[in-house]
């Protein structure tokens, strides 16, 4: 993780709040669901080790090329001993798994952001967005993963004539004046009326 100072005030309630939406559940499910994919699991449990697992980019580039041949090439792992340079490939790998995703079919609004992984700040992002590449991933035909299926599309095509008949129904959301009215209702400002009951 990061060696950024936790906050005060409101910047450490907002990091608190964020922390918050790490679940643990959620960890193994994404972990069990990768590492089915991938042949490779994170040396230790918990929030640390499930950060140290992906912070390179390596895994998640190998997964997206599991979904799909191809779609994402990660840098080689770096042996030099500048840690700029290092940090910087492996903030691409990361960079180049987002793209990999939006082309697979996760939306953009979906997905974390490169400082969210690296830096360790909101893994529950993290998590999120592989709940989302696993769906997309069951809509194209991977099978079983985790997450939601997203439905099919049913787009429905009317004729004219139907479209016509539909333009002279009122809907009940545009209101109605056959059920409800205030009649039997007291004027504004009086008193409750109570009635003993019988």
């Amino acid at each position: 993780m990061a060696n950024r100072p936790k906050g005060y005030g409101y910047s450490r309630e907002v990091a608190s709040k964020i922390d918050a939406k790490y679940s643990e559940e959620d960890e193994m499910e994404v972990v069990a669901w990768v590492s089915s994919l991938v042949q490779s699991s994170p040396e230790q449990a918990g929030k640390e080790g499930f950060h140290a697992w992906l912070q390179d980019g390596q895994v998640l580039c190998q997964l997206m090329n599991v979904l799909q041949a191809g779609i994402c090439k990660p840098n080689p792992t770096y042996t030099g001993s500048m840690q700029a340079m290092k940090r910087n490939k492996e903030m691409e790998n990361i960079g180049m798994f987002l793209s990999a995703a939006a082309k697979y079919g996760v939306k953009s609004e979906d997905q974390f952001q490169t400082v969210d992984l690296y830096e360790g700040g909101n893994l529950g992002q993290v998590q999120a967005t592989l709940y989302k590449l696993s769906s997309v991933a069951m809509k194209n035909g991977m099978g079983e993963g985790i997450g939601v299926k997203i439905a099919d599309e049913n787009k429905r095509n009317f004729d004219e004539q139907k479209t016509r008949e539909g333009r002279n129904i009122i809907g009940l959301q545009m209101g109605t004046n056959q059920v409800a009215s205030q009649r039997g209702m007291t004027a504004y400002g009086l008193g409750r009326q109570l009635t003993p009951q019988k």
